[in-house]
């Protein structure tokens, strides 16, 4: 962490879920988690050591001076509650008092330990040794509850699951559509601070329930808050300075086995406009807007999905026959020189059926993708060409020939698809989780993915990671926070990247360069609206991301 960056803590939810009970409603589940719920588990895992770091206690005491975070957390759909009637815990074998007077010597021991250290200048002597035995000893509890004799025959019977009373209990839970909430605050940490953070949140292995397992790090940025302390909304708990002071306080009296709750100070949350949200980050990609449908005939809907690329090439073509010149940029999608364009300009994209039940892969319509960032000119440019084209056909009814392949019928959709793979909000709809309909040709090559050696394998796989996450920054959106590539398709119907013809396009010097094709699986930090289509090919087939509907 650099200085003068704010200061922020990802918490990531290893299964999944999140486990934890609203403070004021038992079958309610709390999301996103409190901050205050959070800076209770720093402070544990801060505790739970036989001597507890200082440089630690310093950084959770700057963290509680701090104002209130920013929290980012996506949507989350809480699951069923459902009671459970749970044997109260026995009290009878390891009572209060005896755990007080083991834990005053635990204690009294480390405090030794620690001073004759000191006077040896780290020397462990046979004393230190003498009271590390002692230590280990007054650790052992095995003795208070397997030594015979010590435990009445009633107490013992008592003790049975069946024969204890019994309390109803609610684990509610939810699951995020990103299993992951970002707590960042305004405030740069100095670098000790940090340092100490950083070994601190590696000791952090829950929040809320101890089902509900973390892995925690720092982070710097925190991309759309969604959440924000202000004068009115949601009340949340919060940290004030001497939440520490206080912990330790109540922990005294509960000793951890005793009824507790948690000290907090209640700030209002304000969520983040979606107005607002739209300031801050860049929710749609650069090749969203408007989609032009045209289904294929029922006689020619036998191409599968593989054949994508050569659907695309003769319907763009055909569209740009009937285009009257001059031919603008964001059709063509070429510069008046003939070099291609960096602008977003328009897409012809075969619509694959995949990811329903038995799904098949096959091309059912065509779409052509005209992006919002084009101008009105291009618009028009598009709709005369396509009035064209239908003009000089009868009855509307639009070929593309394929050479010694044959012709394929299609027309224009006016109104709702009968065919679901073609209505637009299928591929349109916002989510966080987006998953390639057809391979995505990567920007560079990442070199060999079935290399020779472990090594080489796993620096192409890497590469190719980081190729697909270019892909995403160059339409304009941020870098995945999760990314999952395959040879295979993750969605049924889809074709796997072996069944594709090699996808080849000019480079430097006319160069032929072939693309690496690649299937993946994208998770965004918030939800992002379509259409979006990745990769070099993205204009021609290629790259079709579909949104995983919730």
């Amino acid at each position: 962490m650099s200085s003068g960056e704010n200061f922020g803590i990802k918490v990531n939810f290893l299964t999944g879920r999140f486990v934890a009970t609203c403070h004021n409603d038992r079958r309610q589940a709390e999301w996103p988690p409190h901050p205050a719920r959070l800076f209770s588990a720093l402070v544990a895992a801060w505790a739970d050591t036989d001597e507890p770091d200082e440089f630690e206690l310093a950084a959770l005491e700057w963290l509680e001076s701090q104002a209130p975070p920013d929290i980012t957390a996506s949507r989350a759909v809480p699951r069923k509650v459902v009671s459970h009637f749970v044997p109260v815990n026995d009290a009878s074998v390891i009572s209060g008092s005896w755990y007080e007077r083991k834990t005053q010597r635990v204690s009294n021991l480390i405090v030794q330990r620690h001073e004759e250290l000191v006077a040896s200048c780290g020397e462990v002597t046979k004393k230190v040794e003498q009271i590390e035995r002692k230590l280990v000893k007054e650790k052992r509890v095995e003795d208070q509850i397997t030594r015979t004799g010590n435990t009445s025959i009633s107490s013992a019977v008592a003790m049975l699951p069946d024969q204890r009373g019994k309390q109803e209990r609610f684990y509610p839970s939810v699951t995020p559509h990103v299993a992951q909430v970002i707590f960042l605050w305004d405030a740069p940490a100095p670098k000790d601070i940090a340092e100490a953070f950083d070994q601190l949140l590696q000791k952090v292995t829950r929040l809320g329930h101890s089902s509900s397992l973390v892995s925690c790090h720092l982070t710097t940025s925190c991309p759309a808050a969604t959440l924000k302390a202000g004068d009115w909304g949601n009340s949340m708990r919060t940290v004030r300075h001497g939440q520490l002071a206080e912990l330790k306080r109540q922990f005294t009296r509960h000793k951890g086995i005793r009824p507790r709750s948690l000290p907090y100070t209640d700030t209002r949350y304000q969520a983040v406009t979606e107005t607002e949200q739209h300031l801050e980050v860049k929710n749609k990609p650069n090749t969203a807007g408007q989609w032009i449908v045209f289904e294929l005939a029922p006689n020619s809907r036998f191409f599968p999905a593989a054949r994508a690329v050569e659907l695309a090439t003769v319907m763009r073509a055909a569209v740009l026959h009937y285009a009257e010149d001059p031919l603008p940029e964001g059709l063509s999608g070429h510069l008046p020189g003939g070099r291609p364009t960096a602008a977003p300009h328009v897409a012809f994209l075969p619509l694959p059926y995949v990811g329903f039940e038995r799904a098949d892969g096959r091309l059912l319509g065509m779409a052509i993708s005209v992006p919002d960032a084009v101008t009105d000119d291009v618009r028009r440019a598009v709709y005369r060409a396509i009035g064209n084209w239908e003009k000089a056909t009868e009855n509307n009814a639009l070929k593309l020939t394929l050479g010694a392949r044959g012709v394929i019928n299609l027309y224009r959709v006016r109104g709702a698809a009968a065919l679901i793979s073609l209505r637009p909000n299928i591929w349109h709809k916002s989510s966080c989780q987006w998953v390639s309909a057809t391979p995505i040709a990567l920007p560079r090559h990442p070199g060999p993915l079935g290399g020779s050696s472990v090594s080489q394998r796993a620096k192409a796989w890497a590469s190719a990671e980081s190729s697909v996450a270019l892909a995403c920054n160059h339409v304009g959106l941020p870098k995945p926070v999760r990314l999952e590539i395959s040879l295979k398709p993750f969605f049924t119907g889809a074709r796997p990247v072996g069944h594709f013809p090699a996808f080849k396009q000019n480079g430097r010097a006319n160069r032929s360069l072939r693309r690496q094709l690649i299937h993946a699986s994208i998770t965004f930090p918030y939800p992002v609206t379509g259409p979006l289509m990745l990769g070099a090919g993205r204009f021609i087939g290629l790259g079709l991301m579909r949104p995983v509907h919730e």
